[in-house]
């Protein structure tokens, strides 16, 4: 395999690794602010997906950022309706975890038959939304689509660190994902919080989908291999760790395109699912345990 082959591929580990980092993100807020893995998580990134194709469909010439922002606005306005008409009567029932846990899955494969009715069962293609020239780096010539996806992914990634750590309500959000009840009694309102939780969750998946549309394309069960996927991602970084989940989806991106073209394209999926299993025999807290024991 020649060096550009080597960039190329790189590349686009890089760019689907991307699309896993902002899923396993959603997973890791929500885990941390309620213990809930959300099973519908997958779906919003289908649903932003969707959304902003039709946002394309009405809007032709729209530029990708406002694309990007059409996705992310309908996948975390979905995530705020299912927790205030789902998860939070349920909560406030005081039902047990398992139940609302439950209730998720049932969240996505509801998502999954509603956007086979409103969009059909055929895959659905984006137009082109970046330049079809590659651009070229030191020699090598990279597709825009990949390049892009990775400014796209890095630039939220590190927007959504910023405002978690030197926003009022980012630090707030992150007290009450360490101790609700002591959160609460300092003056945090605990609903409001929940619901810029599931927000920002929803937008994360719903950029993904955008991001993983465009390079592919959109349909309606898209989101339950991906929302998988994104989940491995957030075990192998470490459950409830947002570092982790960004390290975990570039990592998890890069190993299944390697893996597809050193072992085979047809067992990538497979290949996932295999270190998900070899994470919880040998890394149960994830690399950031890892790390947390070394140090």
């Amino acid at each position: 395999m020649s060096a550009a082959d080597l960039a190329d591929l790189f590349a686009g580990g890089l760019a689907i690794g991307c699309v896993y980092s902002l899923v396993a993100l959603g997973f890791a807020m929500i885990i941390r602010a309620t213990g809930i893995i959300h099973f519908a998580q997958g779906e919003l990134l289908m649903l932003g997906s969707m959304g902003a194709l039709s946002a394309l469909w009405l809007l032709p010439k729209m530029p990708a950022v406002l694309v990007l922002a059409c996705g992310m606005i309908a996948s975390g306005l979905l995530a705020v309706a299912m927790e205030f008409l789902v998860y939070r009567p349920l909560r406030l029932r005081r039902v047990p975890l398992m139940n609302v846990i439950t209730a998720t899955v049932g969240m996505s494969i509801l998502c999954i038959n509603a956007a086979r009715i409103i969009w059909g069962s055929e895959p659905l293609r984006y137009p082109e939304l970046f330049s079809s020239s590659a651009y070229g780096f030191f020699g090598v010539r990279v597709s825009p689509q990949l390049v892009w996806i990775m400014v796209f992914g890095v630039v939220l990634m590190g927007l959504m660190q910023l405002f978690l750590k030197y926003t009022r309500t980012g630090l707030v959000m992150q007290a009450v994902a360490q101790d609700p009840e002591v959160a609460q009694l300092m003056g945090a309102n605990l609903s409001r919080m929940m619901v810029y939780t599931f927000a920002i969750a929803g937008m994360m998946a719903g950029a993904a989908g955008v991001m993983f549309g465009s390079l592919f394309f959109s349909f309606f069960e898209m989101g339950f291999v991906i929302g998988i996927k994104g989940f491995v991602a957030a075990t192998l970084g470490g459950l409830g760790s947002l570092g982790g989940a960004m390290l975990g989806g570039i990592l998890f991106g890069l190993i299944e395109t390697f893996s597809a073209v050193y072992v085979s394209s047809a067992y990538k999926d497979g290949i996932g699912m295999v270190l998900l299993i070899a994470i919880l025999l040998l890394l149960p807290s994830g690399l950031v345990g890892l790390w947390r024991r070394r140090s």
